[in-house]
């Protein structure tokens, strides 16, 4: 019976065995290629850099150049006796050594005594040391000389991916080069070529998510396509995907996000929660977190630099609108917050209370020890007692009357929770709701109220916050730039008894009577895409306590909203006869 071959994981058997095949380390190709054309290269390397970028890859290529017998050639042939015997692992005088587990002393003092032997079989003896790092100092001293003044025909790889920890008398004898993180495009390219190679259909969402799964390593990238391709067969999908990986850590950070936008503490614990009962480890959950609002911060404060992420395209737009929620001191705030508790969780036996806590603290500002947290404490106190107003003229009787709340139709309504969190401001909602409620019972025959419409049961605050970005992009099919200017910065706060309340953000509170005006276009995008028409509620989300809200002016009617979707598009408004 003939031997069964054994399968061969995808990250070996696509592994680069050519100068040419290395992705996205051109810059080492080329000083490597260069210094072999002109016979300079050097006695001893160190390779840095993240796992799966390519270090030991590139390692054995250069012992390829070196000991190939049509070489030394920057262009190894990979088809005779000694490219073969390299690539396979068996090449008498290409030595990988794993410092992990040979890197004492002893193990130093052994290789100090064979490496003045000549080459058995090659033309030259090239020594890998992978994990360098983990090197013993006793070992790394034994090492030092040999380093300084190799024997001929000897030379030296040092992989690390902590090159901080390497001793600089050893870092001073190498010639140091910094292997990159491969970029989400690059990547995700590379494993559609991959799965095209191997009879199988990837789309192209699939392979984004798998390339931001794996954090620019291809080894990681192809691991999972492996994993992919056994569970999907011949056609890997989004629904692939998701069974394999989950739900998208993205859509967990955006959902996050918008909940510590509007202080809603109770989806922030009902997330954590739904990720610990999907078996998730909540230390790179941390993780990913701290780098989505650093990402949000990025995209606030440096607004147009998309190559400062590493985010697809339609990613970085997702990623505007979210920011525009957050002032730059929200998200600093946040991320200092989620930094503490990081840290934390590297030593603690329970990391689900430190992040819960954080994004507590980062949800409900009064709830923080801190001196922010009776900051914000008594700015709740003064806002309670009209304090941060000037003193009114005395009013006339009538003037006594309570204001209409923003987004109910009843003019009798109370005013609208404004700037306030937390039961505060469930409390004036609901108060608000039960007013609009009452008088709808009264509305005349024909009209239908928010009472009368029929609400489907899958939609949610979380199902909403998910699909905000479904109800843009219909706003922006429908042609309706100003209303989808207007929602970016809102965030869904609550969805019950028949009413949507959104927030904005304190520097967006024009966006309030602006959105009021077209509430009647907004419940027909939500009753086109989720089947419900529900009354729309505005409120204004407090500040972060002791940050300085600079309001932007008011929009003063829809000429200057359009003037300013026209500026921000490069349009113009066609005229009649361009029309006809």
């Amino acid at each position: 019976m003939a031997e069964e071959k054994q399968h061969q994981a995808l990250y070996r058997r696509y592994r680069p065995q050519t100068p040419a095949e290395v992705l996205g380390q051109d810059h080492v190709v080329r000083a490597l290629t260069g210094a072999i054309r002109e016979g300079r290269l050097h006695h001893a390397f160190l390779f840095c850099g993240p796992r799966g970028t390519g270090k030991t890859s590139t390692a054995r290529i250069l012992a390829k150049m070196v000991n190939c017998e049509k070489g030394p050639t920057p262009e190894p042939c990979g088809e005779c006796a000694q490219c073969v015997a390299i690539r396979e692992g068996q090449h008498l005088d290409v030595v990988e050594i794993d410092a992990a587990s040979h890197g004492g002393v002893e193990d130093a003092r052994e290789l100090r005594e064979r490496a003045p032997t000549a080459p058995a079989v090659g033309r030259e003896k090239v020594y890998i040391i992978d994990e360098a790092q983990r090197l013993s100092a006793p070992a790394f001293d034994a090492l030092l000389k040999l380093f300084e003044e190799p024997p001929v025909g000897v030379r030296f790889v040092l992989a690390t991916t902590e090159p901080q920890k390497m001793p600089a008398t050893i870092v001073g004898r190498c010639q140091r080069f910094d292997f990159r993180r491969l970029t989400l495009e690059a990547l995700a390219g590379h494993l559609q070529k991959i799965a095209a190679s191997e009879g199988v259909k990837l789309s192209p969402s699939a392979a984004h998510t798998m390339a931001r799964q794996a954090e620019g390593s291809a080894r990681d990238a192809l691991s999972l396509l492996d994993q992919a391709s056994v569970l999907g067969g011949a056609e890997v999908d989004d629904d692939v995907i998701a069974a394999l990986l989950g739900a998208p850590r993205a859509e967990v950070q955006h959902e996050l996000a918008d909940a510590v936008a509007v202080g809603d503490a109770r989806s922030a614990f009902e997330i954590v929660n739904r990720l610990v009962m999907d078996g998730q480890d909540l230390r790179p959950v941390a993780a990913e977190t701290l780098a989505h609002f650093r990402n949000l911060l990025l995209v606030q404060t440096a607004p147009g630099q998309q190559d400062l992420l590493d985010v697809a395209a339609d990613e970085y737009e997702h990623l505007r609108a979210q920011a525009g929620k957050f002032s730059p001191a929200e998200l600093a705030r946040v991320i200092a917050l989620l930094l503490s508790a990081q840290s934390d969780m590297r030593w603690t036996t329970s990391p689900r209370l430190s992040l819960e806590l954080a994004l507590v603290r980062a949800t409900m500002p009064e709830s923080d020890p801190q001196p922010a947290g009776l900051l914000a404490r008594l700015e709740r106190l003064e806002r309670l007692a009209n304090l941060d107003e000037p003193a009114a003229p005395p009013a006339s009787p009538a003037a006594d009357a309570p204001e209409p709340a923003v987004g109910l139709r009843d003019a009798d309504a109370p005013e609208p929770a404004v700037g306030l969190r937390g039961a505060d401001a469930r409390g004036m909602a609901r108060q608000g709701q039960r007013g609009g409620a009452s008088k709808a019972a009264q509305a005349p025959d024909g009209v239908q109220t928010a009472a009368q419409v029929p609400a489907a049961g899958n939609v949610d605050v979380a199902m909403l916050r998910r699909s905000w970005s479904a109800l843009l992009d219909h706003l922006q099919t429908t042609r309706q730039p100003i209303l989808k200017a207007l929602l970016e910065s809102a965030t869904v706060a609550t969805f019950e008894s028949g009413t949507l309340e959104l927030a904005f953000p304190p520097d967006k509170r024009f966006g309030v009577t602006k959105v009021i005006d077209r509430a009647e276009e907004l419940r027909e995008a939500l009753g086109a895409l989720f089947g419900v028409r529900p009354e729309i509620r505005c409120v204004v989300r407090e500040s972060a306590p002791g940050v300085v809200v600079v309001e932007e002016e008011e929009v003063p009617d829809d000429a200057e909203a359009l003037r300013r979707v026209q500026e921000m598009l490069g349009a113009k408004v066609a005229t009649d006869a361009e029309v006809d």
